[in-house]
């Protein structure tokens, strides 16, 4: 009998309850159906027309800084070494002395080929006298011009061998250091002594793709010969610590051929290097302009989706509806706008604000400019606040 009462007692608090949950159920709405009710009215949501301006669309390359020039320096004659006249690393001019090679034992060759021609040279003259009336033959006179020539002969090569004891700049550049110590024997035409680079101007050389330089070449328009069209057009580059594309070269050279290894064309630009910005083997970023400046649609990269490999933007149909617009991508510019090649025009409403509303397409859109959208999200606000 208590069993029973007790479990009376029990059903009658669960009724009790449940008729709570009703009632509260009654008086608060669900959490759906303010999204619902606005699903009814449409969904606010910033709307505008692409850009539409002139830009210039861009590629980029990686690449690498190289001289101009480059030798190695060494010595045309043997002997050991008297003096080196530079400081590792300076810039150096045409001409400049920068190794001195022992001249003594060349200078002692001079003298003995400069008496040797003397003394021939003196017989020659007597011979020209002693033709002249017939008292030598033709054979002596003939012996005594080539005798004069070849002393001659040693004479200039005892001067030029002297004259290469003074190692000189062949060009005006910066010089490495010096690999060997004064003192030690250089053997000619063997030792190296150092190496001198030109700085400036300065070449860049980068690779491009068999696409890349078709794309470009279409993009001129232009039935001419690749390197014609190539040669002297403008380019910008910057370096790993810059932003900005500031220094400005020319495109100089196109090679003959693609790589059948890579399937790329190198390509080569030169630029001024008076303040010697760029050092030899130096990276850099290269862009040049894939065509003339034209007029493109844009629209903020952030409203970009993608749907697997393609990309679109929501826009609004005549029934402010929102729908999927696919779109061909360019470059994206400067200031961060996303070019539009296919998909777009400036007739179109594109939807930039209030995305994370949009569940689907065919969703009912209410059309803001961004002053409304301020003002109604600000309001959205003070009523989140005062609940």
């Amino acid at each position: 009998m208590l069993f029973k009462q007790s479990r009376l007692l029990v059903l009658a608090l669960m009724a009790a309850m449940s008729l709570s949950a009703c009632n509260d159920k009654s008086e608060k709405p669900a959490a759906g159906d303010g999204m619902a009710a606005m699903s009814q009215e449409g969904i606010p949501a910033r709307v505008e027309h692409p850009q539409v301006r002139e830009v210039t669309e861009w590629r980029e390359f990686t690449g690498r800084f190289q001289a101009m020039r480059r030798v190695e320096i060494r010595a045309r004659v043997s002997g050991y070494l008297d003096e080196v006249k530079f400081e590792d690393g300076q810039i150096v001019n045409e001409g400049d002395v920068l190794f001195v090679i022992d001249p003594r034992p060349y200078q002692i060759a001079v003298d003995g080929a400069q008496a040797n021609y003397d003394a021939t040279y003196a017989e020659y003259k007597r011979a020209k006298k002693l033709r002249s009336s017939r008292a030598i033959s033709e054979e002596d006179y003939d012996a005594r011009v080539q005798a004069m020539q070849t002393t001659r002969a040693e004479l200039d090569k005892a001067n030029l061998d002297l004259e290469f004891t003074q190692v000189k700049a062949p060009f005006t550049g910066r010089i490495s250091n010096n690999r060997i110590d004064v003192g030690n024997l250089v053997s000619g035409d063997s030792t190296l002594l150092t190496t001198l680079v030109s700085t400036s101007p300065i070449e860049f050389y980068f690779e491009a793709s068999e696409t890349d330089m078709l794309n470009y070449l279409r993009a001129r328009k232009r039935e001419t010969d690749a390197q014609d069209m190539l040669k002297g057009y403008p380019v910008y580059v910057r370096l790993q610590d810059e932003d900005e594309f500031v220094h400005e070269g020319k495109i100089n050279f196109l090679d003959n051929e693609l790589a059948l290894d890579t399937g790329t064309i190198q390509a080569r630009a030169v630029f001024d290097n008076e303040q010697a910005i760029f050092e030899p083997g130096m990276f850099a970023r290269l862009r040049i302009a894939k065509g003339a400046p034209s007029e493109r649609v844009l629209i903020p990269q952030k409203i970009i989706a993608t749907d697997q490999n393609l990309k679109y933007v929501y826009a609004l149909d005549g029934d402010n509806k929102a729908v999927r617009k696919y779109v061909t991508l360019g470059d994206v510019t400067g200031d961060g706008m996303q070019i539009v090649h296919e998909g777009l025009s400036a007739e179109d409403r594109i939807i930039v604000g209030g995305l994370h509303m949009i569940r689907q397409p065919g969703t009912l859109i209410v059309p803001l400019d961004a002053a409304a959208m301020a003002e109604q999200q600000q309001s959205s606000a003070e009523v989140g606040e005062a609940e």
